[in-house]
């Protein structure tokens, strides 16, 4: 829910892979793309390629991962005046992918999630904060997403520590007694098979037992991550939710931790990674908010030199600390970086219906991405009239999803086909079995 299933991509090399020239205005409709992560990264590569207008349609089926995401792009665009890179870089990290959060982090949490519960119930000053973001989803989601926000920046009880190990109890079953086994089957025999080498015992048995992906010698958590929870209900003064519901099984390291430009980052030495999952990715973060902020070229500076990959850091139990002391809370109005000619419009997902009856959306975007678990509302009918000539369609898929194997990722490519037969598209060649994507082209 909280996380993508597929490493981050510049989308408009994707469409140059297809097309020999990019348009004057480039029209993306992200369904089910879980993460900015997509948008992060087509935004820091911008700038090698000619100058485009960027238009980004974002649907999810969750609230949750609706104000989520805007946390997350209020993060990544913060001044650089307000928030230096590292420092913006790690609180990124640790929202992100963390169940638990320095007390650093929750304060800032705490403050933003205040900030934006002004921008969701006031439209001018969204603008003045984040003029590339506009809102248009349905009333009900709005108030939902107001509430979230509240929740966020509230002190109801929380203990998502408690929460974690309930579902790691119930999704185990009779396995839970040997669950450090099972952490190492699922790593060894699937993540690693599929394309996740970089990916660490430690670093994924920390995050298969606590919830907890990134961490660093120099830092310790102990504050819960509020905006991971899920179903916030209002309940007077109080709200009453259904704690964490997202991913337990893969983690956050596929998005930003797998691949890298620097290849020193990606080396082994007797079969240990010189380097973790949450190095690789910290290195790449530092880079994609770099070239936003700049528009240039990257040249990366270790913060630490520190190689952790191979060394066995001791995992013990955690825990939520929380005082209830009485927190200030900074409202001040922190402007993000200017983006030119960049819109990310989030939209209901009961529009990709409405579509089809729209003149304006006909032939309108030139790339529709497609998450894994938004299939279903991948058709013909929907693609071919919506999706503009010579346009690209990418549908995610399903490899690292720990729990599938061959027989699975062969289904879903069939049911990916059958879903499109009888469309414009022409399919390029896709290998459930080893590719991250499948790819369509409208001739």
């Amino acid at each position: 829910m909280f996380w993508g299933l597929s490493p981050a991509l510049d989308l408009q090399e994707q469409y140059l892979k297809e097309n020999k020239t990019l348009p004057e205005e480039l029209n993306i409709l992200l369904v089910g793309g879980a993460d900015s992560r997509h948008v992060l990264q087509t935004l820091a590569r911008r700038y090698r390629h000619t100058t485009t207008k960027l238009n980004f349609y974002v649907m999810e089926a969750s609230v949750e991962t609706i104000a989520k995401q805007l946390l997350l792009l209020n993060v990544a665009l913060q001044d650089p005046s307000i928030m230096g890179l590292v420092q913006k870089v790690k609180f990124f990290m640790e929202l992100y992918g963390n169940t638990l959060v320095r007390p650093a982090v929750a304060k800032f949490l705490t403050a933003t999630a205040t900030q934006l519960v002004k921008m969701v119930t006031d439209y001018e000053y969204l603008n003045q904060v984040m003029p590339f973001v506009t809102l248009e989803i349905k009333y009900k989601e709005r108030d939902y997403l107001e509430n979230l926000l509240k929740f966020w920046c509230g002190r109801d009880e929380f203990d998502i520590c408690d929460y974690w190990d309930r579902r790691l109890r119930k999704n185990l079953g009779v396995r839970y007694d040997s669950k450090l086994g099972a952490f190492d089957w699922d790593l060894h025999m699937r993540l690693h098979s599929v394309g996740g080498k970089q990916l660490c015992n430690q670093e994924y048995r920390n995050f298969r037992l606590n919830g907890v992906a990134f961490s660093w010698l120099e830092s310790e958590v102990s504050k819960p991550n509020r905006s991971m929870v899920c179903l916030a209900i209002p309940n007077g003064e109080k709200f009453v939710h259904y704690g964490y519901l997202g991913d337990m099984q893969t983690g956050p390291f596929v998005s930003f931790g797998l691949e890298c430009e620097d290849e020193n980052y990606l080396k082994a030495t007797n079969g240990q990674n010189m380097h973790r999952a949450t190095d690789v990715t910290e290195r790449n973060l530092c880079q994609i908010f770099h070239e936003i902020q700049y528009g240039e070229t990257y040249s990366h500076r270790n913060t630490s030199d520190k190689q952790l990959g191979p060394v066995v850091m001791q995992v013990g139990e955690k825990r939520v600390i929380d005082t209830k002391t009485n927190e200030t809370r900074n409202t001040a109005k922190n402007k993000c970086i200017d983006l030119e000619d960049v819109s990310i419009k989030f939209v209901s997902l009961s529009l990709l219906k409405l579509m089809l009856h729209k003149n304006e959306y006909r032939e309108f975007f030139q790339i529709i991405y497609f998450g894994c678990f938004y299939t279903e509302h991948l058709n013909k009918d929907l693609v071919d009239r919506v999706l503009a000539k010579d346009g690209l369609v990418l549908v995610e898929n399903q490899k690292f999803v720990v729990t599938h194997r061959d027989k699975q990722l062969q289904e879903f490519g069939e049911n990916v086909r059958k879903a499109l037969e009888g469309s414009k598209l022409t399919e390029s060649c896709f290998d459930p079995c080893k590719d991250n994507f499948a790819r369509f082209v409208k001739a």
